[in-house]
């Protein structure tokens, strides 16, 4: 067929011909040249010319189809491959080798969106020469070809470096130039409308990306999308399962736990009618609840106990006991530990103090008050405890019968019996609602184990071990008042070295407490000392030798000792109205020298004994002072010796208590 002479309608099927044997592109060339080698006119020529594009046309639409149907055998095959992968990783590794292999191109990835951040990173990738690898961060959360209107599901250039269409970054500049890459085909990888990615091809050289390749790349990310989506779904399945088989597992442990639990108590109790002591009990409940457990008396003394427990603060701790009583349910502390009280009708016997193991859960809490009743029943039994109990009643007995209408006023006066060390007496009264009991129980937790208490109406009385009841009261209000969330008005006398005393004490610290509420000073605590010259009223015995002291004790040491008249002065000065002149001149001294004496008052008295207050005790103790030492001078008159028939009315304090002060005066002259 490829002879001289050949008709037109040969050269025609010589076409045909090439096209059925799939012969490459030069053979239609030789057909044309065959023809004008023949000496065909030109119309046939043209003919020709023509059935040559025909053919070539009709040889890539054949190709073009035959290229597809393999594309989608090789997406068929990728979809079927997909179906069976059950992790993201290996799905998107299987989805970056056939998106090379289906386009025949150099470099393929995918990158994934970290929303925290706000970019993306590439998360498979095949093909890369070193710079892109798993995990490198994009800038961007579109990944690598991002078109600067942005927005579009698909973007491609045939030369990356020299597209002005193109979003610049440094870190996207870089990577091209690392592996080479001209041409780059980006697809959106969205489902549901949420963009979770990028599907990313590139090239080593320019190319331009025909329309069939950039459908075929994106049903492939239909297919990765698809499958990213289910492998999600089947991985949350997979989560819920393992969550739900955790939770009845859980919810076993728990059921077993609660059968446990629910067994200790009856458990507990048949141990100790059986004759088990404390270390009995301790031993059976870690070996139920596991842990650790601490019995411990009211003032945190140690009864019985297995394992180590953190060491609690005591405030939270306090606190933590008395919520529990009143709630009924175990307190937690910031350790870790739970404590419940151990409690027989208004007694505080002490607590139970628990650190929990980790797998620690609300049914073993609730094993705890039963714990702690039985540990309070056995405690009775075996009268652990006791002294304090009876260390209350006495304090009761040692305050007398309460006041109503069935007093008689006949009270025995108590024997006199000597403390082992020396006690302070505090009443404290809530300032706010609280029940009796709450109140009672509060100050069992307060005091501890080394004082006794007593209620009376709507104040307690606590005895507590010290010889300073002005602190021992503003402790008391202190970590009372935390404990009820309430102000506290207390008042604190003594300290008293019997217990014929502690009555006085107590009256005397009622009365502080009455003032406070007569000066409209409720939420404070004082002892008679803390209340100046009102403390001459409450305090029992009106202690005047005592309140000098206090008020004037260092200005009367230092005339005593240094034969000056700085207490005369101070007199003086405050009988002048404060004028150091208007002093001066009374006292015929310079007013330099009055100056000298008060700069000398300041440094003994301190800077405020000026203030109204301390003004007011200062002239107090002043006349105080100048009574007794006339008193003392009449009493020591030779006109009152023996035989005179008459004898002063004797001062009611005891001289030698105050240093006298009136050695070395020089005799005031008043002008």
């Amino acid at each position: 067929m490829t002879g001289t002479g050949l008709s037109m309608a040969d050269h025609d099927l010589q076409f045909f011909e090439l096209l059925a044997r799939d012969a490459p592109v030069p053979r239609y060339e030789d057909v044309v040249q065959q023809a004008q080698r023949d000496g065909v006119d030109r119309s046939t020529l043209n003919r020709i010319m023509m059935a040559k594009r025909l053919a070539l046309e009709l040889r890539e639409v054949v190709g073009r189809r035959d290229r597809r149907r393999v594309e989608l055998a090789a997406l068929v095959d990728t979809a079927r491959d997909l179906a069976g992968a059950s992790d993201l990783q290996a799905g998107l590794r299987l989805v970056v080798r056939r998106a090379q292999l289906l386009l025949a191109l150099d470099v393929a990835f995918v990158s994934l969106v970290d929303d925290t951040v706000g970019d993306s990173y590439v998360a498979s990738a095949v093909g890369a020469a070193g710079t892109l690898t798993d995990g490198f961060r994009l800038p961007w959360r579109n990944g690598l070809v991002v078109p600067a209107e942005g927005g579009q599901p698909i973007s491609w250039t045939a030369d990356y470096l020299t597209d002005e269409c193109l979003e610049r970054h440094p870190i996207t500049d870089s990577l091209i130039r690392g592996e080479g890459l001209c041409a780059v085909l980006s697809v959106a990888l969205t489902v549901d409308g949420r963009h979770l990615g990028d599907l990313h091809v590139g090239h080593r050289q320019i190319r331009h990306f025909t329309p069939d390749e950039v459908a075929s790349l994106r049903l492939l990310a239909d297919l990765a999308t698809t499958a990213m989506d289910r492998i999600r779904v089947l991985s949350d399945t997979s989560a819920d399962l393992k969550q739900a088989q955790q939770e009845a597992a859980q919810a076993r442990a728990e059921l077993s736990v609660v059968r446990e639990a629910g067994s200790l108590q009856p458990a507990l109790t048949q141990l100790v009618l059986d004759g088990g002591g404390l270390d009995d009990i301790v031993t059976r409940t870690v070996r139920s609840l596991g842990g650790a457990l601490h019995i411990r008396d009211r003032a945190g003394d140690v009864l019985a106990a297995v394992g180590d427990l953190p060491t609690p603060d005591e405030r939270e701790l306090a606190r933590a006991r008395l919520r529990a009583y009143t709630t009924n349910w175990p307190g937690r502390l910031t350790t870790g530990s739970w404590v419940f009280p151990l409690a027989a009708r208004t007694d505080d016997l002490g607590y139970v103090l628990f650190h929990p193991e980790e797998t620690f859960d609300h049914e073993r809490v609730a094993a705890l008050p039963g714990v702690a009743q039985t540990t309070a029943m056995l405690l009775l039994v075996q009268n652990i405890g006791a002294q304090d109990p009876s260390g209350d009643q006495l304090l009761e007995g040692l305050l007398g019968p309460l006041p109503g209408p069935d007093a008689d006023g006949k009270q025995g006066q108590p024997i006199p019996v000597e403390l082992d060390r020396p006690h302070v007496v505090v009443v404290a009264r809530p300032e706010g609602v609280a029940s009796p009991q709450m109140i009672e129980r509060a100050v069992s937790v307060a005091h501890g184990l080394d004082g006794m208490k007593a209620m009376r109406g709507d104040h307690a009385v606590m005895s507590l071990p010290g010889e300073d009841p002005g602190a021992a009261a503003r402790e008391v209000a202190r970590e009372l008042g935390g404990l009820l969330g309430l102000p506290v008005t207390a008042g604190g006398a003594g300290p008293v070295r019997t217990t014929d005393l502690v009555r006085r004490a107590y009256q005397e610290a009622l009365r502080c407490v009455g003032a406070l509420v007569a000066l409209d000073a409720t939420g404070r605590a004082v002892c008679s000392q803390d209340l100046g010259f009102l403390g001459l009223l409450v305090a029992d015995g009106h202690d005047v030798p005592g309140f000098i002291n206090r008020v004037l004790g260092p200005v009367l040491t230092y005339d005593a000792h240094r034969f000056t008249n700085l207490a005369e002065t101070l007199e003086v000065y405050f009988d002048s109205g404060g004028s150091r002149a208007r002093a001066a001149e009374m006292l015929h001294v310079h007013p330099n020298t009055v100056s000298r004496r008060l700069d000398r008052i300041t440094q003994l008295l301190g800077r405020d004994w000026q203030q109204p207050d301390r003004a007011m005790d200062t002239q107090l103790a002043l006349r105080l002072h100048r009574v007794r030492d006339l008193l003392s001078q009449e009493w020591d008159d030779p006109r009152w010796g023996p035989g005179s028939g008459e004898k002063p009315i004797p001062s009611a304090w005891p001289t030698g208590t105050v240093p006298s002060a009136t050695a070395g005066h020089v005799p005031r002259k008043r002008g």
